[in-house]
């Protein structure tokens, strides 16, 4: 369906009133924190629910921090709702009025965060800030503004039933007769197969990876040992080596002057014992 089709049976009024459910109630605690609220109450607010909370459990203390009024030379005194104002109308931040200013205060200030004892807090919040009234009646009102406003949005939806109706059942008539219709069965079956496909490629690719680590570190198996080729290897270059080292070192044969046997001095020959009969006449 194009777009402009869509626009022109998109139920507007619908949307309006579906959106309003939690536009008006945070709209309304806007409102109502911004203008209702004292500057000193939305500032002490949070700590004043602490401590409600806090006063259930027996010793339990709350964190504060205390707003002060400052001036040179001067002692530091707690600030009081006319001591304070906001800036702008949409500001939360809290500055000095003119009449604490006339009364020679420059600043306010913040103290450090302070323990105090829950009980004993909410009573003096309760009592110096609030009017004596408890942190329930203080959110009592726009609760109750919040919660009147899904009624408001019934009683409007009630009163544009027809217009309501009628654009319902152009918008389904419209998507059923379209583009738009699916099935869900079929679409859950091509999801499936596109998620099937991707696992199935992953399980390729790893075991692609697998098999090029372990080609990586794959060791040459060893061949079959054969006792004859080994002797062979071991009395091969190394018993030549020896045999033409001891040619090497072997001492040459010398000739003897003498006629008669050979030289005695034959390396390999074992020399005779003399006998007294070998005297030359």
């Amino acid at each position: 369906m194009q777009w402009l089709r869509f626009r022109a049976v998109f139920p507007w009024r619908i949307a309006l009133l579906l959106a309003l459910l939690p536009t008006i109630p945070l709209l309304i605690f806007g409102v109502w924190f911004r203008w209702e609220l004292q500057p000193l109450e939305r500032y002490y607010l949070s700590a004043y629910w602490e401590s409600l909370e806090g006063a259930k459990q027996p010793r339990s203390t709350t964190q504060i921090v205390w707003l002060f009024k400052a001036a040179p030379g001067r002692k530091s005194e707690p600030v009081i709702d006319v001591d304070v104002t906001s800036e702008r109308p949409w500001s939360l931040s809290l500055e000095l009025s003119s009449s604490a200013r006339e009364r020679g205060w420059l600043s306010l200030v913040k103290s450090r965060r302070e323990a105090v004892n829950s009980a004993k807090l909410e009573v003096f919040l309760e009592e110096d800030f609030y009017g004596h009234r408890s942190v329930r009646q203080v959110i009592a009102e726009p609760l109750l503004y919040a919660c009147s406003a899904p009624f408001l949005v019934l009683y409007v939806a009630f009163m544009m039933k027809r217009e309501l109706g009628i654009e319902w059942n152009r918008l389904r008539e419209e998507v059923s007769g379209s583009e738009l219709t699916f099935n869900l069965a079929e679409i859950w079956n091509q999801f499936a197969k596109q998620i099937r496909s991707w696992i199935g490629r992953r399980i390729v690719i790893e075991k692609a990876q697998l098999e090029r680590d372990d080609s990586a570190i794959k060791t040459i198996p060893n061949a079959p040992v054969n006792p004859g080729t080994v002797q062979q290897v071991k009395g091969g270059p190394l018993t030549g080596e020896k045999r033409h080292l001891s040619s090497f070192l072997e001492e040459p044969r010398t000739r003897s002057i003498f006629p008669g046997r050979a030289s005695a001095h034959d390396a390999k020959e074992q020399s005779k014992p003399w006998h007294e009969s070998q005297w030359i006449d």
